[in-house]
């Protein structure tokens, strides 16, 4: 998906961009996992992999790859409720047990293991997950 905004800050290839309309962020997706709010309207990170001369108050053009936005919502939603089954299940076979509050306090022991490899992963590789500059916009020429 692309999507337009404003250079608010650089720091070399890591460039943070503004929407410049906060309506428009509202109908994207990915604004949800990859913003955060501000007096600017939304604000978020993305990579200048392309080394494009950028400066505060440049526009610019963002490409949020869709198979990334769909990787990083099962990572952070689905992984962690699998992980819930998996504990509630594995608690009921290992302890023999028909007390649901045992295959429930299971399960929640694999909810927390799956949002801390969650976490883990995302400190990890959130540079990776950043949306991408694909071109810097003169209005003068288009």
């Amino acid at each position: 998906m692309y999507d337009r905004g404003t250079v608010t800050a650089v720091d070399k290839i890591v460039i943070t961009v503004a929407c410049g309309n906060a309506d428009h962020c509202k109908t994207c997706a990915a604004s949800k996992f990859f913003c955060k709010p501000s007096e600017k309207g939304r604000e978020f990170k993305a990579l200048n992999t392309d080394n494009l001369d950028l400066r505060e108050g440049d526009n610019v053009e963002i490409f949020i790859s869709p198979s990334k936005t769909i990787g990083y919502s099962f990572s952070i939603l689905i992984f962690p409720l699998l992980l819930f089954l998996a504990g509630y299940y594995i608690t009921a076979n290992l302890t023999n047990t028909s007390s649901d509050g045992i295959k429930i306090l299971g399960g929640f022991m694999g909810l927390v293991l799956g949002f801390a490899m969650a976490f883990l992963y995302s400190a990890f590789t959130r540079k990776q997950q950043y949306p991408v500059i694909t071109k810097k916009i003169d209005f003068d020429t288009e």
